[in-house]
């Protein structure tokens, strides 16, 4: 049974000419019937069962069909338009070399495959045996043969076809593509694998061909010459020299078409060149000795190339296109990939020489270093800096590193050695040092670094040496076996010794410090443990006091002691918070001897030297700093400390500026929010413990700030965290749980205004003569409604003269106060709740919270939906503040959201207050609850707390009694108005 056969025919394409096109035919008895002609489209046809290089055939003469053609080489909108517009020129120039390279490769398939070759007139579909054309399995070997005489060059060509002689001359020999020539000749098809048809042709007809010596200088120059690299030549009268050639591999830093940096690999054979790309393999140079021709031949030597590239690409180069590349540069902008190219060559370059590569870069407008280069670096500690020796070697140069400082910080990538040449610094120089050198202080060739930099300096230095190294292990050791004062008239809770600890660690090493812990947490008693603990000796008050402290010197102290005097530390702070300060001293460490130097009966400057030196500790607040500086500025204090130190967030305000000329020997501030708004909070206060630890506030923007709060950049702000995180303690209550009780309650004594206080006093005088007067006329009992009348009032006036008189402009302590805790308990992200007897008061702290724009709930005996206002503070995050009447709010609420619980205006009823704790502190709540009551000092609260502490009845009478003041005696009441 006959089947059907693919083959491959050679026909007639109307425009095209010569064209192999693919058929199914069917053999009958004589002949074979054309099936169909093959497409691509067919391939996937399950009856043609082609094989794989039959598909290949397919595919590759598909490339030249019309309606391809017209897609590659024209825009016409049809097959009859492309051709009728077609020039014979352009059509000779670009499609017939590609349809002859089509053609070519249709043939070397055949040339290795059983699939037969058949010439096919183009009017008929019946082929027969007679038309089937042998397809050569080798390709033929042309050889030419030149004779230079005196007068002439006479040069032949034979044709070898598997070492026989193929005859040309009057052999009815066919062209069947021009380049490279494919030639049928008796029903065979022979092909040639360079030679243009053009060279051949002319020995179709004749056996030579001759040139004049007239002529000969161009013609040994260009024909002969190129015939000679391409094919075998047999010479007489010229001599062809095989020469073994010294190779050189060239890597060449240029640029590609696109201007990307590149590199370009080139071989050079003596004096001619190779791109790794270029087809060609011999190379021939013509000279003229004695007036005869000499060609020096050169053969490529293509598996050396091969090795050479294969070391690249192990290096890590990749190949595209021609052009080698470092493997991730394409996703450098142009710029940088040049760089990254250069510093590759910088680790690679004796590698590259190693392997017989050398480096290239005559295209380029600069002279970039391309050699070794690295840093060393060497750590020594002097004193209270570190001194870094740091070198760069570039070759046969050695560079101080202090000198790249501007190009690092600028991001200047190019610098110019003594020689001339261009070194590119590494990127990584500038990730590890960028936020380092701006804290380097030039010394010569070294750079000096202030001892608190230490962290970073371990970081991005990491320094061999071990001493250096052990140093910053000390540092970061807590100091565990420091013991606390004695005569501390406190218990201490774990975090809080362990705060203590840290404080005297920071003390040790004469480093400034940031207390931050969480409000409530007991940074005032923390601060005292450490002054305690550091309290001048017992005795004269100018007693030597060294520098080692509790028996240990300074890690960087070079072991001489400092006898100087021990000055008092000065304490500054918000005025509401003097007293407070002067309570917890008096109760916990009263053996430190302490002055308030406030209000207008404060020592004067010629005193200040005689309370510096009496006096352990010193009070004062920052609006008397600022009054004051000029000559506190004189004196050099122990400690000076900063509590609320966000007063000093701003660098250009005056109190910053004042708190700046202060001296002291030691500094530490306390705060529970470090940073309110911006970094810049931040600096200013690190500023003022370590002078230039961050820099100026300049590049501390440009280089943290911006970053950071602009741009979330994860890298400057694990930088920044290194630099601080020595230097600052921060324990949320979260942190600390275990070691606090379930509720804990302060009372916070709050200084009246100057205003406040005139009003109170003057008031407090009439009520009082009132009430004596009642009470002389009609006893204690009859004169109930106008004692609690005045009392009210008076309470009333103590918390704020708003209560009593609409649009006055006075202040009061309290309400300062509890602003000053609300901005910290904000930005720590507590929830809050406020409780006061009086709505008019929660009215007062209401317009300063919209002021603020913070959000809050409020509610009071006017509030009609309850529960709504309730869902919302305990349900959503933002509204972090709850003013609620003590009335409206004692009972049958559960807002276990919030933990800080405010009494803003105590009464003697602490059952009232005790329920409205409840309303955060019962089952449920799963935080610790902290308890302020706020009392107005020298005020009628303040004495009523100290009654109730003499009398724990008297809060029960009130309670129990129809007339709560029956069980009062007149003296009580009066003493109450004192």
């Amino acid at each position: 049974m006959n089947q059907n056969e693919f083959i491959i025919a050679l026909t007639q394409h109307r425009y095209l000419g010569n064209v192999f096109l693919p058929y199914i035919i069917h053999e009958k008895d004589k002949f074979y019937t054309i099936e169909r002609h093959v497409k691509k489209r067919d391939l996937d046809d399950s009856e043609l069962s082609l094989k794989p290089y039959e598909k290949e055939l397919v595919e590759i003469i598909e490339k030249y069909s019309d309606e391809n053609l017209v897609k590659k080489f024209s825009r016409a909108g049809s097959v009859s338009e492309f051709y009728s517009k077609l020039e014979p020129a352009w059509f000779e120039k670009q499609v017939s070399p590609f349809i002859e390279k089509c053609m070519f490769q249709v043939v070397s398939i055949l040339m290795l495959s059983p699939v037969r070759l058949f010439n096919k007139q183009v009017k008929y579909s019946n082929l027969y045996d007679e038309d089937e054309i042998k397809v050569q399995p080798l390709f033929a070997r042309p050889v030419f043969y030149f004779k230079r005489t005196e007068t002439e060059t006479r040069y032949r060509l034979k044709v070898f076809l598997d070492e026989k002689e193929l005859p040309l001359q009057n052999r009815n020999i066919k062209i069947v593509t021009n380049n490279p020539c494919m030639i049928l000749q008796r029903a065979r098809l022979v092909a040639f694998e360079k030679l243009d048809a053009k060279k051949l042709v002319p020995f179709f007809e004749k056996e030579a061909v001759s040139v004049p010596n007239s002529i000969e200088e161009k013609y040994y120059g260009g024909f002969v010459r190129k015939t000679i690299r391409d094919f075998d030549v047999e010479a007489e009268g010229f001599d062809i020299v095989e020469d073994v050639a010294e190779k050189v591999a060239l890597l060449s830093v240029e640029y590609n078409l696109k201007y990307e940096p590149c590199f370009v690999l080139k071989f050079r054979y003596d004096d001619k060149t190779f791109l790794s790309n270029d087809e060609k393999v011999i190379s021939v140079q013509q000279e003229k000795i004695n007036g005869r021709f000499v060609f020096r031949k050169i053969q490529r030597d293509f598996e050396w190339e091969k090795r050479i590239e294969n070391k690249l690409k192990k290096a890590g180069l990749k190949i595209s296109g021609g052009y080698f590349s470092v493997k991730g540069m394409e996703l450098l902008e142009k710029t940088n990939a040049f760089y990254f190219l250069i510093n590759w060559l910088n680790t690679n370059k004796p590698q590259l020489n190693a392997a017989g590569v050398k480096i290239e870069q005559a295209k380029l407008e600069k002279k970039y270093f391309t050699g070794e280069q690295h840093l060393d670096l060497e750590t020594k500690e002097t004193d209270d800096w570190f001194d870094v020796y740091a070198t760069v070697q570039f070759g046969e140069f050695k560079i101080p590193f202090i000198k790249l400082k501007n190009h690092i910080l600028n991001d200047i990538r190019e610098f110019e050695l003594p020689n001339g040449e261009i070194a590119v610094l590494p990127e990584e120089w500038f990730a590890r040092y960028k936020t380092l050198m701006p804290f380097a202080q030039g010394k010569g060739e070294k750079m000096q670094f202030s001892k608190h930099h230490y962290a970073l300096l371990g970081r991005v230095l990491k320094p061999n040496d071990k001493s250096f190294l052990d140093k910053f292990q000390k540092l970061n050791k807590s100091t565990a076996e420091v013991e606390l004062p004695e005569d501390m008239k406190a218990s201490l809770r774990s975090y809080q010794e362990t705060g203590f600890r840290w404080l005297y660690g920071l003390h040790k090493n004469s480093f400034g410090g940031c207390l931050a812990d969480d409000m409530g947490l007991g940074k005032t008693l923390q601060t005292l443990a450490l002054l305690l603990k550091l309290k001048r000796p017992k005795g004269d008050v100018n007693s030597v006091h060294p520098v080692a402290v509790g028996g240990q010197l300074d890690l960087f102290s070079t072991g001489k002691r400092n006898d100087t005097f021990q000055p008092a530390s000065m304490i500054v702070l918000p005025t509401s918070l003097v007293h407070n300060w002067e309570g917890e001293i008096k109760k916990f460490t009263p053996s430190l001897k302490v002055y308030k130097h406030v209000g207008a009966q404060r020592k004067k400057a010629e005193e200040m030297e005689q309370m510096i030196r009496f006096y352990d500790v010193i009070l004062t607040t920052y609006g008397t700093l600022r009054n004051d500086s000029a000559f506190l500025s004189k004196h050099e204090f122990f400690y000076l400390i900063l509590d609320e130190s966000q007063y000093v967030k701003n660098p250009s305000s005056k109190t910053y500026k004042s708190v700046l000329k202060l001296n002291s020997k030691y500094k530490l501030v306390l705060t529970g929010t470090p940073i309110e708004n911006s970094l810049s909070d931040l600096w200013s206060q690190i500023n003022f413990l370590n002078k230039g630890m961050l820099g100026n506030l300049a590049f501390f923007r440009r280089y943290f700030i911006t970053p950071i709060e602009k741009h979330n950049k994860k890298e400057p702000q694990e930088k920044l965290q290194i630099l601080i995180r020595p230097f600052i303690l921060r324990r949320t209550k979260e942190e600390v749980a275990k070691d606090l009780p379930p509720l804990m309650e302060q009372v916070i004594l709050c200084e009246m205004a100057g205003s406040q206080q005139k009003t109170y006093e003057r008031e407090k005088s009439v009520i009082r003569n009132s009430i004596l007067s009642s009470i002389e006329e009609n006893g204690v009992n009859k004169s109930a409604m106008i004692i609690l009348q005045g009392l009210t009032k008076l309470r009333q006036l103590a918390n704020h003269p708003q209560l009593l008189e609409d649009g006055t402009e006075a202040e009061s302590g309290k309400f300062e106060e509890i602003f000053l805790m609300l901005e910290n308990l904000m930005a720590e992200k507590h929830k809050v709740l406020i409780f006061s007897s009086f709505v008019k008061h929660l009215e007062l702290l209401k317009t300063k919270i919209e002021q603020n724009h913070w959000k809050y709930s409020m509610l009071t005996g006017q509030t009609s939906n309850r529960g709504e206002v309730i869902r919302q503070f305990q349900e959503e995050p933002d509204k972090r503040i709850f003013l609620i009447s003590l009335k409206a709010g004692g009972v049958g609420l559960n807002l276990t959201g919030a933990d800080y619980v405010f009494i803003i205006d105590p009464w003697w009823n602490p059952a009232a207050e005790n329920q409205a704790i409840s309303r955060a502190h019962r089952i449920g709540q799963k935080k610790h609850v902290f308890v302020y009551r706020f009392i107005t000092e020298n005020s009628i609260e303040e004495k009523i707390q100290l009654l109730q502490g003499r009398k724990n009845s008297l809060a029960e009478q009130f309670i129990n009694s129809n007339n709560p003041l029956q069980e009062v005696t007149k003296d009580e009441i009066l003493s109450l108005l004192k």
